[in-house]
């Protein structure tokens, strides 16, 4: 095979697949990128077993062929060549030769029937959501996902997509992060039900972050495939049954503090630097038009900052982990939230003030 491609483009491209390139070498094959060059589109596929991207760029290509090679070092190489075309040769299953202006590279390469095949997926069928939809969706949830793999079916997103929503929830036991928006494009009367890995979410949302044309969704057998307009991830789905959400949500009714993100953000950051290792609450005391939040660590000292918000409730004193509380500001985006906290023993719920569909419940701490 021979090609030639731009450098940016084919940077750009490599660099998709980076996350799902095996760097522990469990198997060899792992560590590699399957590189394919037919007609006018050379293809890049890696996969770690359980998350594949197959991503592709327009280039000439002179010869078909494909090869697998490393793909760390074939990206490591790219980004060190000054911007000028890209030359590629290679004959099946042997040495790549990588030219570009006057430096000249050659990778071993492995015949490309020892690459894993990746899942076949059919036309025609799933259910389209726009990419602004997953964009919001994937950060606002990843922050609960739990990392304990003791308990597999918290180490993922829940998604249902039902004829009038979609809905994606995680939790990791301690907090709860759910995100609801309609289904704007798409066969309304396909539903859906299925746990998404952490890293698939993660790599996912990197892969959209330019993406303009819409996404569909392809359920497989225990996969679930994304299709987006150049490129492709395809996951292994986490079995088992996800815990009953609606069962913890508690109810917004009642009185509810509102106060400014930014105030908040940055006064619980202050505060929470006197917390050092240990495990200290952050204590918030809601009081008629203030809240004061404070922290004391035994060994060093404590902080208190004092904030002005919206509240008629009952004087309420109540502790939290306040890493939690900056994870669900850091990924609000209206300028004002609003907090419901029944009292210092009850899950409390958070949510953007104005904005509808996302919603953070937080357990709070013993003070």
């Amino acid at each position: 095979m021979r090609a030639q491609v731009g450098r940016n483009a084919f940077l750009s491209t490599l660099a998709q697949v980076q996350g799902v390139i095996e760097a522990k070498r469990t198997l060899p094959v792992l560590s590699h990128l399957l590189l394919e060059g037919k007609g006018n589109t050379i293809s890049l596929s890696g996969t770690d077993l359980d998350v594949s991207i197959q991503t592709s760029l327009e280039g000439e290509v002179m010869h078909d062929g494909a090869v697998a090679v490393s793909g760390k070092k074939l990206y490591e190489i790219v980004r060190e060549l000054p911007d000028a075309p890209i030359d590629l040769r290679w004959e099946e299953g042997k040495n790549v030769e990588i030219v570009c202006a006057k430096s000249t590279f050659r990778l071993k390469g492995i015949g490309p029937e020892d690459f894993p095949a990746l899942p076949k997926v059919p036309e025609g069928v799933g259910i389209t959501i726009t990419p602004e939809t997953l964009r919001t969706m994937i950060p606002k949830t990843l922050i609960a996902v739990s990392t304990d793999q003791t308990r597999p079916t918290l180490t993922g997103a829940f998604l249902q997509v039902t004829e009038a929503d979609l809905c994606m929830v995680a939790t990791d036991g301690h907090r709860l992060s759910l995100v609801k928006a309609p289904i704007e494009k798409g066969k309304k009367e396909r539903s859906l039900e299925a746990i998404i890995p952490r890293k698939a979410l993660s790599e996912l949302g990197k892969m959209l972050k330019e993406e303009t044309g819409d996404v569909r969704l392809v359920p497989l057998d225990h996969q679930l495939a994304f299709l987006l307009s150049h490129s492709r991830l395809i996951t292994r789905l986490i079995e088992g049954q996800f815990p009953n959400y609606q069962q913890v949500l508690p109810s917004p009714s009642g009185p509810k503090a509102v106060l400014r993100r930014d105030d908040l953000l940055g006064a619980l950051r202050r505060t929470s630097t006197i917390a050092g290792d240990r495990a200290t609450p952050t204590v918030l005391e809601l009081k008629a038009g203030r809240l004061m939040i404070s922290c004391t660590n035994i060994d060093l000292g404590e902080a208190k900052e004092e904030l002005s918000m919206e509240y008629r409730g009952a004087e309420t004193t109540v502790g939290f982990n306040a890493r939690y509380l900056l994870d669900f500001l850091g990924v609000v985006e209206e300028s004002e939230v609003s907090m419901h906290v029944q009292d210092p023993l009850s899950p409390a719920l958070f949510e953007p003030h104005k904005g509808e569909g996302f919603s953070c419940v937080i357990m709070p701490m013993r003070i």
